[in-house]
């Protein structure tokens, strides 16, 4: 099923770079990014683990802070390339969040809200695992 997981939470609390971390286990089978400043978009071609034969876009985009103009661009070209999985950042609330509803509703997909792991010591392996994690969810999904 058509599916946005939108990494939802406050400024500042690692949810770029959880899925910049997201992005870096795709990297390898990309077929599209974009940038601006320290934020990307990428879709990547992904085989989940049940059915390694199946290939899917995955879209990761890490822009998710107001005014979110990038991100709405962002998750409209995911839509358009045909991303079975969307993972977008946004706040808990205002227009990033009506920028990820809007969408997958316009879109016909199903909308899973998650958060990022925290603890300021440990943001790499925190990442490292959020991202892995993301993969398995993904996985279920398809």
């Amino acid at each position: 099923m058509k599916t946005i997981i939108a990494v939802s939470g406050r400024a500042a609390i690692g949810k770029s770079a959880s899925i910049l971390m997201l992005e870096s286990l795709l990297e390898n089978k990309k077929v599209y990014e974009d940038f601006h400043k320290c934020d990307r978009v990428l879709v990547a071609k992904y085989a989940p683990a049940k059915d390694g034969s199946k290939e899917i876009l995955v879209g990761c985009c890490s822009e998710g802070d107001p005014p979110g103009f990038y991100q709405q661009e962002w998750i409209r070209k995911c839509v358009e390339l045909g991303c079975e999985i969307i993972v977008t950042a946004c706040r808990t609330t205002g227009r990033t969040v009506e920028n990820v509803e809007r969408i997958a509703r316009e879109g016909g997909y199903k909308v899973i809200y998650t958060s990022v792991y925290c603890n300021a010591g440990d943001a790499l392996l925190l990442n490292r695992l959020f991202a892995e994690n993301t993969l398995k969810l993904i996985d279920e999904l398809i």
